[in-house]
C-alpha cells in the first residue's frame, strides 16, 4: 500500500458540507507606479485650480459688471427725475403764460370757440391790441433788460445827435467868424490901397509946377 493519500472527490467535512474544489487564482491587477500616478494627481489639481481660478475671476469680473450698471442706473433714474420736474415745470401755467408773453401773443377777453369735426364758431370773434387786459400780460427779465437796453440806446442816440448839432452849430459859427475876420483883413487893405492911392495922387498934384 502506498503512503500518500489520493484525493477524494466530494470530501465533507465533519459539519457535513461538501467542499469546493480547488482552482487557479488569477494574477492580481499591477498597481502604478508612484512616479507617474503622482504626474496624475498633480496635473488633475492643477487643472482644478486653474478652473477654480477661471470661476473666481469670471465671478469677479461679472460684479465689477453688476455694480457699473447699477451705479449707471441710478444715475439714469436721477436723470429721469430731474427731467421729470422739468417737464412739470415747464407745463405749469405761469410758465405756459411767461412763453406765450415772451412770444408775442396778448389775453383775448372776447374769446370765440371753434367746434370740431363741424367747424361751427361758437362767439364773435374780436380782435384785440393786447393791452385790454395788462394784468395777465407776464414780462419777462429778459424783456424788461432788453427794453431797458432800447431805452437806454434811444437816448445815447439823442444824445448824440443833440451833440453832433451842437458841434455843426458850433463849426458854422467858427467859420463865419473866419469869413468876416477874412472880409475885415479885406476891407481894411483896400481901405489901406485906397488911402495910399489918394495921398500918392496928391503929393503928385502938390508937386507940379
Amino acid at each position: 500500500m502506498s503512503a500518500l493519500w489520493a484525493p477524494i472527490a466530494g470530501r465533507r467535512d465533519e459539519d457535513g458540507t461538501t467542499r469546493r474544489p480547488l482552482h487557479a487564482v488569477a494574477e492580481p491587477a499591477r498597481r502604478m507606479a508612484r512616479f507617474p500616478y503622482l504626474l496624475v494627481m498633480i496635473g488633475i489639481f492643477g487643472i482644478g485650480m486653474a478652473g477654480l481660478l477661471m470661476l473666481n475671476t469670471t465671478l469677479q469680473s461679472q460684479a465689477f459688471e453688476s455694480r457699473t450698471l447699477n451705479r449707471q442706473a441710478t444715475e439714469l433714474a436721477y436723470a429721469q427725475a430731474d427731467l421729470e420736474n422739468q417737464l412739470d415745470a415747464l407745463a405749469a401755467p405761469q410758465e405756459l403764460a411767461r412763453r406765450a408773453s415772451a412770444l408775442g401773443m396778448r389775453p383775448n377777453p372776447f374769446p370765440a370757440f371753434l367746434e370740431v369735426p363741424s367747424g361751427k364758431i361758437v362767439g364773435k370773434p374780436i380782435p384785440v391790441a393786447g393791452s385790454e387786459v395788462p394784468a395777465l400780460i407776464v414780462i419777462t427779465p429778459a424783456q424788461l433788460a432788453a427794453e431797458q437796453a432800447a431805452k437806454r440806446a434811444r437816448a445815447e442816440a439823442k444824445a448824440a445827435a443833440r451833440a453832433a448839432k451842437r458841434a455843426a452849430a458850433a463849426e458854422a459859427k467858427r467859420k463865419a467868424a473866419d469869413r468876416a475876420v477874412h472880409q475885415n483883413k479885406a476891407h481894411k487893405k483896400e481901405a489901406n490901397q485906397t488911402a495910399g492911392t489918394t495921398t500918392k495922387k496928391g503929393a503928385d498934384r502938390g508937386g507940379r509946377p
